[in-house]
């Protein structure tokens, strides 16, 4: 249970904990995972501990009872776990828990759901869980686990007590195990896909930053003849970004966070652009990231962000 991360997470669960003793626990948390791995192990542990009637926070004094093996098979009636289907986590299926959140509790005190990559909600979504949040009702509890807190609603951050969790200790993790960290990749999804987006982004920005608007001729087998659907061009959106990021990191004199394998290419792009140009480039690119759930054309999208950023070079 939580005593499992007093190592990694000292504070947090030293927060959570004293949150159930002291019976002053929030409706609603938000986890920000900052990158650390366990953040969901957290979670569910937390709602463990709140649904436990003697409140115990290891798993030797529980002596692993039915009420734990239930909830790590997903069959405890008063923890709803909700995971974006596909790239997204949609409205339906907020509409599905709050209707069997109303329904009275059998097995627990409380009710709790756990959101995992919150950031993933639609505007339809992110609008149904604020009126739920708005409007909280006694023994909900909710969780909202998220990588990137500025991509949710203000309105929702601001009704969620947040504890923020300690970056994992990244030394020894390769570089796709930090991107992989670092953004959203469903796990249906092919971990060699994944290698593939990042070379192919790679090699797009290189030569969007060496030939500028001309890219525009080149952009079917750039990226068009990689990058196949919405869904990989939202997250191919998200590599180029943390791409940018290093380079800012670089121009910063920071550590490379994320492409640690490309860092001479890095350097060589920093050296031709500006502070300025690099967070206007970051700008653009979260603009038009925003624009991929409403079905907009892929190639008009490129060849947007081509002409919108070729104006910085």
């Amino acid at each position: 249970m939580l005593d499992e991360f007093v190592l990694d997470q000292k504070i947090v669960t030293t927060i959570l904990k004293n949150a159930v003793e002291k019976n002053r626990y929030s409706h609603a948390y938000l986890f920000e995972s900052n990158g650390y791995r366990d953040v969901n192990a957290v979670a569910l542990a937390f709602a463990k501990y709140l649904s436990c009637p003697n409140h115990y926070t290891n798993t030797d004094k529980c002596v692993n009872c039915t009420q734990c093996k239930l909830i790590d098979q997903n069959a405890f009636s008063e923890i709803k776990i909700i995971e974006p289907d596909g790239l997204w986590i949609k409205k339906e299926q907020l509409d599905q828990l709050q209707t069997e959140l109303m329904q009275t509790a059998i097995q627990s005190k409380y009710r709790i759901y756990i959101i995992h990559n919150a950031e993933k909600m639609n505007p339809s979504a992110a609008n149904s869980i604020l009126k739920f949040l708005e409007e909280p009702e006694p023994n909900i509890i909710a969780i909202l686990i998220t990588d990137n807190i500025y991509q949710l609603l203000d309105t929702i951050v601001s009704r969620c007590q947040i504890i923020s969790f300690q970056k994992n200790d990244e030394t020894n993790h390769t570089m796709l195990e930090k991107i992989m960290d670092s953004i959203y990749f469903p796990a249906t999804m092919d971990k060699s896909l994944l290698e593939k987006m990042v070379s192919a982004v790679v090699h797009f920005i290189e030569y969007y930053e060496s030939k500028g608007q001309a890219t525009l001729l080149n952009t079917q087998n750039l990226w068009h003849s990689v990058i196949e659907d919405r869904d990989q061009t939202f997250i191919s959106f998200e590599l180029m970004l943390l791409f940018y990021k290093d380079i800012l990191n670089v121009k910063l004199n920071r550590e490379i966070e994320y492409y640690d394998d490309y860092s001479q290419i890095i350097q060589t792009i920093g050296e031709k652009n500006t502070i300025p140009q690099i967070t206007k480039k970051i700008k653009i690119l979260n603009q038009l990231k925003g624009r991929i759930p409403l079905n907009v054309n892929q190639s008009l999208l490129m060849d947007e962000l081509i002409l919108e950023m070729g104006c910085m070079l």
